[in-house]
């Protein structure tokens, strides 16, 4: 693993083409040359203050998450601006604020910034680090991959798939969705207070789909196995999308009458247009102007 890694400032309303956990939109001019000197290196994600729409909306002043530089392509919209594409990218289970970290505030005035890979491996370790945290009930997920991450050597914290996969289920089963089935609202638990929904990419993996909290939905099994073949879909402002055949009348029982799904209030952490576009164009079998049946 290299000694040098990153820093991304990413802002939450920061006027780019950003796609949380696809690619990182720049200006070339300015920070081309320092992107590609990262090129295949661990990033963090640094979330600011400023960068929002207003004075709640703006950043925690936190590192968020990690990734790998991928690649690197110009915008064709625009000459003087380009995309990173991100890899392994992992959204932290807490944010990990620049306060207890060994990064100096001034340093974080350039939106790219090298590191030592020292300094962001401990900063990936507190951001995965699951026990103990305040109020979080473990029981919802299945977090043995996650509480011995500080125990775990640095190569498997940041290329493990079981700690990615078990930090997307925690995040969007347990911080997004409480729990909670996105299309019919049921928040269903085992005798061991495990939540019976499934953390569902909503554009896959496999397809290019990242990690991201607003790549994923809380979905009960069958619900999920419904996303996954095009019988159900949502819009992009949340209305529940169905086909005319397919779709077992006992299972559509199960949505809400409104067909509005139960989304989180925060912007963060409810569905970005970009993945729950893809899922429609791509997957869905309905109606491709995306009206519900």
């Amino acid at each position: 693993m290299s000694s040098k890694a990153g820093i991304l400032v990413v802002r939450r309303n920061g006027g780019y083409k950003d796609i949380p956990g696809v690619r990182y939109h720049f200006p070339k001019k300015r920070y081309l040359n320092d992107i590609l000197a990262l090129q295949d290196r661990l990033v963090l994600l640094y979330e600011p203050r400023r960068g929002g729409t207003s004075k709640s909306s703006g950043g925690r002043e936190a590192f968020v998450g990690f990734a790998f530089v991928d690649s690197v392509w110009d915008d064709a919209e625009d000459p003087t601006h380009a995309f990173l594409g991100y890899r392994m990218y992992t959204e932290f289970i807490r944010v990990v604020p620049l306060s207890v970290t060994t990064v100096p505030p001034n340093s974080l005035q350039n939106a790219v910034r090298p590191v030592a890979y020292a300094e962001a491996e401990e900063v990936v370790r507190q951001g995965l680090l699951l026990h103990p945290i305040d109020g979080i009930r473990v029981g919802l997920v299945d977090a043995r991959d996650l509480i011995d991450t500080p125990e775990r050597r640095s190569q498997e914290i940041v290329t493990n798939r079981l700690v990615r996969d078990a930090s997307f289920r925690f995040r969007v089963v347990e911080q997004a969705y409480d729990g909670r089935c996105a299309l019919t609202g049921a928040r269903m638990t085992n005798g061991y207070g495990r939540a019976e929904v499934d953390a569902a990419h909503i554009q896959p993996v496999a397809n290019g789909g990242p990690d991201s909290t607003r790549n994923g939905l809380a979905l009960m099994k069958s619900m999920h196995w419904a996303f996954d073949r095009g019988l159900v879909a949502l819009s992009d402002s949340g209305d529940i999308l169905t086909v005319d055949r397919g779709l077992d009348l006992t299972v559509a029982k199960l949505l809400p009458d409104d067909r509005r799904a139960f989304l989180p209030e925060t912007e963060d952490l409810r569905p970005h247009q970009a993945f729950v576009a893809w899922h429609r164009q791509h997957v869905f079998k309905g109606d491709a102007l995306g009206l519900a049946s």
